[in-house]
């Protein structure tokens, strides 16, 4: 069975978007998680690694429009590739 790679296409679209808001509860389900397991712990060293765990959990969704950005302007590039390729076969 010959299976040809998938690029992103507008298809793919609503997939990528319900992507994103899942990585974004998850991280904001952890989030809210940790912060009430730092305020029940005692343990300095633990608060201090809770701490460190929730910012980093913080630049990383800070990151996703950046990532969304990016994955647009992919698909605007594949669309357009696409279209002088199929017109550029079809020798119009």
């Amino acid at each position: 069975m010959n299976k040809k790679a998938q690029a992103i296409t507008f298809g793919n679209a609503p997939r990528l978007v319900l992507l994103f808001v899942l990585i974004g509860m998850v991280l904001g389900a952890g989030v809210i998680a940790l912060a009430s397991f730092r305020d029940s712990t005692t343990d300095s060293e633990a608060q201090s690694a809770i701490n460190n765990t929730i910012e980093g959990a913080g630049n990383l969704s800070a990151q996703l429009p950046t990532v969304g950005t990016i994955l647009g302007v992919g698909l605007i590039l594949v669309v357009v590739i696409g279209v002088f390729a199929f017109f550029a076969v079809r020798g119009v």
